[in-house]
């Protein structure tokens, strides 16, 4: 085994397990920030959704106290004045919808019985106490409520207040209700967001008696639900199937359709009787935190590959020119001087190194004796 050959070679993959061994872990920790960063994605998408569903359920409750609190909307409902109500109140829902989204405003007579849709007059006089818990609630406890139900034309975040004559007697309640559609997209306009609603099938078909084929039929259909709203239909139907959406907690992943990640956040939706009617979807593309973890990967090898050419490059100038050079230098003199040739000396002592100096200097002293010796024998 000759040093030469082995000591490069020893520190070469000693420095290469070394630089392998910190690229790992590099990349490790820049994919464990990845997966920080995404997680604090989901976080927030989940936040967001809860609070724009928190702040629709209160602009419609306060927008049914203010209507409901109106002494020309008290006495025309408390003296049952259909015509008269519809005349105070399709201008103001008017409004309403046309600024803020509202899509439902209704009257309900004691206990729970349609008096009047604002926005569709000529349907009324419906008994509602077999699906609309909320408005049952209401009356029933004289409180104010909110929160999602499925009604005959659909789904909608719904604010429920009690009605009084102006002597202060409960007449009845009356409720103002956003559809999911434009809550959807204004986050998808305010966030980027692709979102879809997903509801149970068989309770629309029981109880969503108004709509269309529009949204049931087949296409719509993932597992046991159905897409009820959806701002991207196309690209949800790739990335929510019928085996992701069966859940009742929330759950997150990753998917890449088109070469694009996305990632996807299902929520349960529960009704305002607490049972789970169906999912909401919330989507984002990842490509920003996934391009920024494939260039950390990139530049970290590319760092390692260099960082391995320039040590090797040290390592074999400083074992060979530092070290070998002058031992073979050396052990060719030494050579020399054991044939009794002591007239070559050792060039450019003074550059070596200090350790090599001295062994020079040695050489030095063991050739001037053995040039002394030969002379005097030549005497």
């Amino acid at each position: 085994m000759k040093f030469r050959h082995s000591a490069p070679a020893a520190l070469i993959i000693a420095v290469v397990l070394a630089i392998v061994t910190i690229s790992i872990v590099s990349n490790l920790i820049s994919a464990n920030m990845t997966l920080s960063a995404e997680k604090g994605q989901f976080v927030m998408m989940a936040e967001i959704m809860q609070s724009k569903m928190k702040e629709a359920e209160s602009k419609a409750v306060g927008s049914a106290e203010m209507i409901a609190a109106m002494p020309s909307v008290k006495a025309a409902f408390a003296a049952q004045d259909r015509e008269q109500l519809l005349a105070i109140t399709q201008d103001i829902f008017r409004i309403q919808k046309e600024k803020y989204g509202f899509t439902q405003a209704q009257f309900h007579s004691l206990p729970s019985t349609s008096f009047l849709r604002v926005h569709n007059p000529k349907k009324f006089g419906e008994d509602l106490s077999s699906y609309r818990q909320m408005v049952v609630d209401v009356n029933r406890n004289v409180a104010i409520r909110k929160g999602i139900e499925v009604t005959t034309s659909g789904i909608g975040i719904f604010g429920t207040v009690p009605m009084t004559d102006a002597a202060g007697a409960h007449t009845g309640s009356f409720e103002m209700a956003l559809e999911f559609g434009p809550l959807l997209d204004a986050l998808k306009a305010a966030y980027g967001f692709e979102l879809a609603v997903y509801i149970d099938e068989k309770t629309l078909r029981e109880v969503a008696t108004s709509l269309t084929g529009d949204i049931l039929n087949e296409q719509n259909r993932v597992g046991k639900y159905i897409t009820f709203y959806s701002t991207h239909a196309e690209l949800l139907r790739s990335l929510v199937t019928a085996g992701d959406i069966s859940v009742s907690e929330d759950v997150h992943y990753i998917r890449e359709t088109t070469g694009v990640p996305y990632g996807v956040l299902l929520q349960p939706l529960y009704n305002y009787a607490h049972k789970q009617i169906g999912v909401v979807a919330v989507s984002s593309n990842f490509s920003a935190t996934r391009s920024a973890e494939g260039q950390a990967l990139v530049w970290q090898t590319l760092l390692a590959l260099i960082s391995i050419i320039l040590l090797i490059g040290v390592i074999l100038i400083v074992i060979r020119g530092v070290l070998l050079h002058p031992l073979r230098m050396l052990s060719d003199r030494l050579g020399a001087l054991a044939q009794g040739d002591s007239s070559q000396g050792i060039e450019g002592a003074d550059s070596l190194c200090e350790e090599m100096r001295q062994l020079t200097a040695s050489y030095e002293q063991l050739r001037e004796q053995t040039a002394a010796k030969a002379e005097g024998e030549a005497r």
